[in-house]
C-alpha cells in the first residue's frame, strides 16, 4: 500500500448499477464533506441483473434511510416470508425456511428439546421434525398463504414473523440512484478498459471506453471489471465453494409476461443437475438457475459460475465489493446479502489515511466473517440433502466449511446451536433449519428429563391454538398487497 501520509481526499467507485447504488448510497451517507466521491457506472451489461429476497429489516435499508416496503410500493417487488425449498430431500419433498424470531420456551427449555424428548419417547427421534412442524409459526403462515406485519407485542405469535422483500435488483439500483442527492458526487457513465499503476502496486487512475481517466485515492470496483484489469487480472486469495456448489454455469431471465402462479414466495426448487431459484415479483417472476455443465449442456443465455470468496478484497488502494470478490449466488439471496454486508464494513472502515493499512486489515476481517456465516447457512441445506443423484450425493459428502461443522455437530450431538461473533441469521431459524433437513439431535436438554411430560400436551395445545387463530385472522397473502398497493394509490 502506499506510503504517503494525510487524510483520503477521494474515493471513485465502479461497477453496473444493481451493486453501484446500494454502496455509492451508503458512502454518501457515511463520508465527511472533503471526502469527493465518484460514480461509473457500467451500463454496457447484457445479463439481467436478477433478483434478491431479504429480510425487511435487513440494516442495509435503515442506513439508506429506505424501508424495505418502499420497493413495494415504488417498484418491482413484494413482500413475502421466506423461502419454499422444493425436491431438495427428494422429487415431492418441501421445506419452507423462514426467518423466526425465538419460540417460548418452558422452564427455560427450548422447545426443539421438549420435541425431542416426546418422539423418544413415542415414534422415534427420526418423528422430531414431524412433531415440530406445528410449532414453526411463521412457515405455517406462509404455507397457509396468509401474510401479516411483525408485531411488537411480546405476547403475540406476530413477534414471530420475519417479512422478507422480494425485488428487482436492477429496480433497486433504479430507486437508489432517483433518490441520490443531487451534487454529492461525480456521476458517470464508462466502462474500465486500462489501469495505470504505480511501482508500489497501487492503482494510479482507471481509463474508461470513452478515453477519460478516472483518478482516486482509493478505487472500489463492485461487480469485477477493474479487478480484472489490475495486474493483469491477478487477485487475491479466494476460498472455493466448488465442492459445496458443483455448478460451473448460470442462466438468468426475467418473464415480466406472466404473473406468479401459486404462492408469492421464493422458490429454491433442487432439480437432477442443479438448482433454480424462482423470485415472484409485482411484475412477473425472475428465475436463475445454476447448472453442471457435466450434468446439463450450457447454452448461449448462459454465464459461467464459479462460487468463490475473497479473504483479502481490500488490498493496496483497491476494495473489491460483491462479484469483485466473490460468487455466492442466488439461493438465499447469499450475493446480494454479502454486497450489503460489505458495504457496511466499508463505510465503517471509512474515513482513511491515504496508507490505509489498518483499515484495510480491519475491513477484511469483518467482511470474511460476514461471507463465513452467509457461506454458512447457504451451504447448510445442501450438504444435509437427500437426493440420490451423484451430483447432490458429492454435496453431502464434501467437506464442510469449519464453523458450519461445529454448529452441525454440535446440535447432533446434545441438540445446541454454536453462535459466533456478530450472528447474521436467527437461532431459530437455525434450529428449524437443521431439524427441517434431518439433522435429529442424539441427546436432549438434560434438563428435559426432570420436566412432567404429562403436564406438558396442554401448554403445547395451547400455544397451537393461538397460532391457529392467529393463521386464521390474517389477510390472504394476495389480499394484504392488493390493499398495500391501493393505500398508496389513495395517498398519492
Amino acid at each position: 500500500m502506499s506510503g504517503e501520509k494525510g487524510p483520503l481526499t477521494s474515493i471513485a467507485v465502479f461497477g453496473q448499477g444493481d451493486a453501484l447504488w446500494p454502496v455509492a448510497t451508503l458512502l454518501e451517507k457515511a463520508l465527511p464533506e472533503y471526502i469527493a466521491l465518484i460514480l461509473v457506472e457500467d451500463e454496457s451489461a447484457t445479463i439481467p441483473s436478477g433478483a434478491a429476497t431479504l429480510a425487511c429489516d435487513n440494516p442495509f435499508f435503515e442506513l439508506a434511510g429506505l424501508e424495505a416496503r418502499e420497493l413495494v410500493t415504488g417498484g418491482n417487488a413484494t413482500l413475502g416470508l421466506g423461502t419454499d425449498c422444493l425436491g431438495w430431500q427428494g422429487e415431492g419433498s418441501r421445506f419452507f425456511v423462514a426467518p423466526s424470531g425465538t419460540l417460548p420456551a418452558i422452564n427455560d427449555i427450548a422447545l426443539h428439546h421438549i420435541m425431542l424428548r416426546a418422539a423418544m419417547m413415542h415414534e422415534g427421534p427420526e418423528r422430531l421434525a414431524h412433531l415440530f412442524q406445528p410449532l414453526r409459526f411463521a412457515a405455517r403462515v406462509a404455507l397457509a398463504g396468509k401474510f401479516a406485519d411483525r408485531s411488537d407485542d411480546p405476547g403475540s405469535p406476530l413477534r414471530m414473523l420475519g417479512p422478507t422483500v422480494q425485488f428487482d435488483r436492477a429496480d433497486l439500483g433504479v430507486q437508489l440512484k432517483t433518490r441520490f442527492p443531487k451534487g454529492s458526487a461525480e456521476i458517470l457513465a464508462g466502462k474500465p478498459v486500462d489501469a495505470a499503476m504505480k511501482p508500489d502496486g497501487d492503482i494510479l487512475s482507471i481509463g474508461l471506453d470513452d478515453g477519460r481517466e478516472i483518478a482516486a485515492d482509493l478505487f472500489v470496483d463492485v461487480s469485477g471489471a477493474i479487478s480484472l484489469l489490475e495486474r493483469n487480472g491477478e487477485q487475491p486469495l479466494a476460498h472455493s465453494l466448488a465442492d459445496i456448489l458443483p455448478f460451473d454455469w448460470a442462466i438468468r431471465s426475467v418473464d415480466a409476461s406472466n404473473p406468479p402462479v401459486g404462492h408469492l414466495h421464493t422458490v429454491a426448487r433442487a432439480k437432477p443437475g442443479g438448482l433454480v431459484i424462482e423470485t415472484p415479483l409485482r411484475d412477473g417472476v425472475a428465475c436463475e438457475m445454476l447448472f453442471s455443465s457435466a450434468e446439463i449442456e450450457a447454452e448461449g443465455a448462459s454465464f459461467p459460475f464459479e462460487p468463490r470468496y475473497c479473504e483479502t478484497p481490500w488490498t493496496a488502494n483497491l476494495v473489491r465489493l460483491g462479484s469483485a470478490a466473490a460468487q455466492l449466488g442466488p439461493c438465499l439471496s447469499a450475493d446480494t446479502m454479502l454486497l450489503l454486508e460489505q458495504a457496511r464494513h466499508l463505510t465503517r472502515a471509512l474515513p482513511a489515511s491515504r496508507a490505509m493499512e489498518i483499515e484495510a486489515t480491519e475491513f477484511n476481517r469483518n467482511q470474511l466473517g460476514s461471507a463465513r456465516q452467509i457461506c454458512d447457512f447457504l451451504a447448510l441445506p445442501f450438504v444435509l440433502n437427500g437426493r440420490k443423484e451423484p451430483l447432490w450425493a458429492s454435496i453431502r459428502e464434501a467437506r464442510r466449511p469449519e464453523q458450519l461443522q461445529i454448529r452441525l455437530e454440535q446440535f447432533l450431538s446434545r441438540g445446541r446451536f454454536v453462535e459466533f461473533d456478530h450472528e447474521l441469521f436467527e437461532q431459530q431459524s437455525w434450529i428449524e433449519t437443521m431439524i427441517g433437513f434431518g439433522a435429529t439431535p442424539e441427546r436432549y436438554d438434560p434438563r428435559t428429563a426432570y420436566l412432567d411430560m404429562k403436564r406438558l400436551p396442554p401448554i403445547l395445545r395451547k400455544m397451537i391454538d393461538d397460532f391457529d387463530r392467529a393463521i386464521e385472522e390474517m389477510p390472504d397473502h394476495a389480499d394484504y398487497m392488493r390493499g398495500l398497493r391501493a393505500d398508496v394509490r389513495k395517498s398519492q
